[in-house]
């Protein structure tokens, strides 16, 4: 084989001769006995027309740097900005040549202009060479849309796409160090920036150096939002001195030049090095000489004349030279010239003696792929001539390549940029490449596709079908204002009844996940009249129950959905899921509203949550609904371990989205099942993954965080989350999930002593759930925390009515823990028999499954004991109280207990500040996997986090319990009683992803 062979690590790597070596970059993987090289194209000075690095010593010092400190474990990402021709290209040149002396493999993209509708064009460049001599296991399994002809399965899981190539990073990662570079990154396609996004928030854990050099991001532009929240190490270039252009004029033009033509130069070109050596190359052109007296000549170099001098050597070189370099310009990079010379109708010979004039004239590049050697060359090729003209050439351009069997995903840069003209087989094209697109995992492209396709226009018969597509893409890539707005029209184009009632209510739950409550209400009320009565014949329609259903999460009362669903038929035609969603929605609907019993409310959810965990559509609806008619009825292990089946599940399918929303879930269950520390863990998985997400459900998220902190006395960092979160401003409830936002600020304000303020929030709260039918106290407890609130600050009268109101809707629910936390406040804001009533509570308490609902009434039993002076009586039921509490991990209350314990004469423990007690809740998180007998990577892959955060958290785990081993987890936690009380929340490992 011909080619010549050089040694890296005792290695022998063989380059084929056809590669430039100084564009070229090569990766050894060990498989066995056999060396497989990875070779990936790399810009270079050759390539973009660059000169030598001058001044720039300190960048390429900050650079290496960086890049050791990857070395070593600890992941960066830098940004190289500059305007164009400042040399970016140069200096990450020069930093993947010490990367290469430094034994990194340094994987490089370059993005370009026409390539930004290409779904992952730069992921592609990145990994593509590297996961052909790979097989993807495990997460990395996710990311096969990008590299192969699988699609994604569920158009819900485009986020684990991003988790997936994350795994592949990871994975090539672990072999050697990496360096990542993305030359002008302004171009970005959008796939490829929502994995630079994702990869951004956890390199600091894997050794991998992720560089992205390009023109300044503007303010809200992609790239800023992508590293929102960010804080990027960012190298800003600088012009070069009239130093340094000095010594590059006498370079290129004469050694003697005079120190005034220098000058006149640096001027003119602003110390740009690209605009200089273009300068340089006209004035040698002209027959200019480096002296004084020409000096006045080089102030008409100015940026616009350099670039278009580009077009008068052009014309120089005859008009085959000039169709040719107009056809790069319009195709972007090529391997061959074949495809480029038929578009600029040249013959193979004829196309062959142009490149080579091209490149003597150094417009174009000799290596592969070819291209023009720099993007402002390209700019002022493509944009001499008019719109009309590019749009026939980019209609040429597609018709060529479409005959020549490229895939409709890379006819799209074309296809957009033509202006319509009612082709029906522009619209073809378009729909597929959309379709395409949105397998791979990139809706925005898609959306890109069909705005387009709606443009040409397309037949009217084609119309609803393109505009319901449209919808769809729009909402997977989280437009959901607009993708409303799209169903709209395409409800507009509708003559059927049931199709249009169909249109209306999808609207209706785009509108709901953007949270806007009051359209919502109005699109389900236009499907009622639309439907004329026949809501239960419509409601056997596919998908349409679904719709109707999420009107709950709307405000939609639920006493109205009660009949509408007990009156749908169950007969043999109604699929499983369905009788499954109707049951799931009766029971939340009995639940919030409190108009069934808490045991037929039960008997409703756990029917419902049999089977549930399918792959319908419609699974997490259920598994919500049916977990929260569990819950709000305290059967506490059947709602969580349901959420646990649905998180493992969601874990198995890489659905990040679903994990992501079952763990919220899961923290607002374990909270009120007084699991403080799986509430917590839950709510910090779910809101760690709302980086790259801009909808409702943060808040979500964020709340039921909230929640958790303020219950364990963490007061400070719930503060901080609902500043981060802008949740500090006036708050109504327009949504359902909005009450849960509104109470968990009304609970840390009352912990902060804000009492009037909380107040606020819990009345404005109550006052919107009781005028919309949610008044079932299990499902919010408003009520008392308000009447505790308002016998504080002296309204005593108004207390007692409330706490009065609370106890007699409970006791019509039949709910031991409503009824008990009702007592509980009874007693303490009432005038007479407070021990008796907390008695009672304690005693009904024991029966509703919340160790943390126990533990208060237990405190303020025995409060309420020794302040009676039964102090004997007292010390039993508070030390009760505080075990209970610290077991929680309630702090507050534990203190609380602990100083009733005080008063009372006592001398009870300190809290634990080393052993499991004293282990985060992300360490304890980790540590019980590990103590599973999961590996690390298991671990990593199911809770969505990087191996090296799984090693830090059981490094301090360890230290923390003073143990030698892994295998001495599992009893140190199981002696603490920190094992998991779920059994389902840690899965066989065959739930992992396959």
């Amino acid at each position: 084989m011909p080619g010549s062979d050089v040694t890296a690590k005792s290695k022998k790597i063989h380059i084929d001769p056809d590669i430039c070596f100084d564009c070229m970059e090569a990766t050894i993987r060990h498989r066995g006995p056999i060396d497989i090289v990875v070779v990936t194209t790399m810009f270079c000075r050759q390539n973009r027309g660059t000169v030598a690095l001058l001044e720039r010593e300190r960048e390429l010092e900050r650079l290496r740097a960086r890049l050791t400190d990857a070395g070593t474990g600890h992941g960066c990402v830098v940004v190289v900005e500059g305007v164009a021709g400042i040399g970016k290209t140069a200096l990450v040149t020069a930093l993947c040549g010490l990367a290469r002396g430094n034994s990194f493999a340094a994987l490089t993209a370059l993005s370009g202009e026409l390539e930004q509708e290409l779904p992952f064009s730069v992921v592609r460049q990145l990994f593509e060479p590297a996961v052909r001599s790979l097989t993807l296991t495990g997460a990395a399994r996710l990311a096969a849309p990008v590299f192969t002809e699988m699609r994604v399965a569920d158009p819900t899981t485009v986020g684990a796409v991003a988790h997936g190539l994350y795994w592949v990073c990871s994975d090539l990662a672990a072999e050697c160090p990496l360096l990542l570079v993305i030359d002008d990154v302004h171009w970005v396609d959008q796939a490829s920036l929502r994995f630079i996004s994702y990869l951004a928030r956890r390199i600091t854990d894997i050794p991998v150096m992720l560089v992205l050099a390009g023109r300044p991001a503007a303010p809200g532009s992609g790239l800023d939002l992508a590293l929102s929240g960010l804080t990027p190490q960012r190298l800003v270039l600088q012009p070069l001195t009239e130093t340094a252009v000095s010594q590059l004029v006498r370079e290129i033009m004469a050694v003697d030049a005079d120190d005034a033509f220098c000058r006149a130069c640096a001027t003119a070109c602003g110390g740009n090095p690209f605009l200089l050596t273009e300068g340089l190359r006209t004035l040698n052109a002209d027959g200019i000489r480096p002296i004084a007296a020409e000096a006045a000549r080089v102030a008409n170099l100015r940026p616009d004349t350099v670039t278009r001098a580009v077009l008068t050597r052009l014309a120089h070189l005859g008009p085959k030279a000039t169709r040719l370099a107009r056809a790069l310009a319009l195709l972007g990079p090529v391997e061959n010239l074949h495809i480029a010379a038929e578009l600029a109708g040249l013959t193979a010979d004829e196309a062959a003696a142009a490149g080579e004039a091209l490149a003597a004239e150094d417009i174009i590049m000799r290596t592969r792929p070819i291209s023009l050697r720099h993007p402002l060359v390209r700019t002022v090729i493509y944009a001499d001539g008019t719109d009309l003209r590019r749009s026939i050439e980019h209609k040429r351009a597609a018709v060529l390549l479409a005959s020549n069997g490229v895939s409709p995903e890379e006819l799209v840069p074309h296809l957009l940029a033509t202006a319509p003209e009612s082709d029906p087989r522009i619209v073809e094209q378009l729909r597929l490449a959309a379709a395409s697109a949105l397998g791979r995992g990139a809706p925005e492209i898609a959306a890109s596709c069909l705005r387009r396709a709606l443009d040409e226009p397309p037949d009217v018969g084609d119309r609803l079908g393109i505009l319901i597509e449209f919808a769809q893409a729009l909402a997977m890539g989280n437009k959901f204002v607009e993708a409303a707005d799209v169903l709209s029209s395409a409800a507009g184009l509708v003559d059927d009844p049931d199709l249009r009632a169909e249109l209306t209510l999808q609207r209706a739950l785009m509108l709901f996940r953007a949270g806007h409550g009051a359209e919502v209400t109005a699109c389900y009320d236009d499907a009622r009249r639309i439907l004329g009565g026949r809501e239960a014949e419509f409601l056997r329609r596919p998908g349409c129950l679904t719709l109707l259903v999420a009107g709950l999460a709307a405000m939609e009362p639920p006493t109205n959905r009660i009949g509408e669903l007990e009156r749908i038929p169950r007969t043999a035609d109604v699929s499983d899921d369905t009788v499954r969603l109707i049951d799931a929605s009766l029971a939340f609907c009995f639940a919030t509203s409190g108009v069934r019993s808490a045991d037929e409310t039960f008997a409703v959810a756990k029917r419902a949550a049999t089977g549930a965990l399918s792959t319908g559509p419609d699974t997490w609806i259920i598994v919500n609904f049916a977990s929260a008619g569990m819950s709000i009825t305290d059967h506490h292990v059947d709602a969580l371990e349901l959420l646990d089946r649905g998180i493992a599940l969601a874990q198995r399918n890489g659905d990040i989205g679903g994990y992501r929303y079952l763990s919220t879930l899961r923290s607002h269950g374990a909270f009120y099942a007084g699991r403080l520390y799986e509430a917590e863990e839950a709510g910090r998985a779910a809101l760690d993954l709302h980086e790259l997400s801009t909808i409702p459900e943060i808040q979500l998220a964020a709340a039921v965080l909230i929640d958790a902190l303020v219950a364990r006395g963490e007061l400070a960092q719930a503060q901080a989350i609902l500043s981060e979160r802008g949740m500090e401003g006036p708050a109504t409830v327009q949504m359902l999930l909005d009450h849960v936002v509104l109470l968990a600020r009304a609970r840390l304000r009352w912990r902060q002593n804000r009492l009037h303020h909380a107040l606020t929030d819990y009345q404005n709260c109550g006052r919107t759930l009781s005028e919309h039918g949610f008044t079932n106290p299990g499902f919010a407890h408003w009520r008392a925390d308000a009447a505790q609130i308002l016998f504080e600050v002296d309204e005593v009268s108004r207390a007692r009515e409330l706490a009065a109101e609370n106890l007699e809707l409970s006791r019509r629910f039949q709910a031991p823990g409503a009824i008990g936390i009702a007592l509980r406040v009874s007693g303490l804001v009432g005038d007479r028999d407070a021990i008796d009533t907390l008695a009672e509570s304690v005693a009904i308490l024991r029966t509703a499954g919340s160790d943390l609902e126990l533990a208060r009434s237990l405190t303020a039993q025995g409060a309420a004991l020794r302040r009676a002076g039964q102090r004997s009586a007292s010390l039993p039921v508070l030390r009760e109280g505080l075990d209970l509490a610290t077991r929680c991990g309630a702090r507050p209350l534990a203190d609380e207990a602990r100083m009733e314990l005080v008063a009372a004469g006592a001398r009870p423990r300190r809290s634990a500040i080393t052993g499991p007690a004293a282990l985060t809740v992300s360490e304890l998180r980790v540590a019980r996997l590990a103590a599973g007998n999961e590996t690390n990577r298991e671990i990593a892959q199911r809770l969505f986090l990087s191996l090296r955060t799984v090693e830090v958290h059981l490094t301090n785990t360890y230290r923390k319990l003073g143990l030698q081993s892994r295998s001495q987890l599992a009893a140190a936690l199981a002696g603490a009683g920190m094992v998991w009380q779920s059994s389902a929340y840690t899965p066989d490992r065959a739930d992992l992803v396959p």
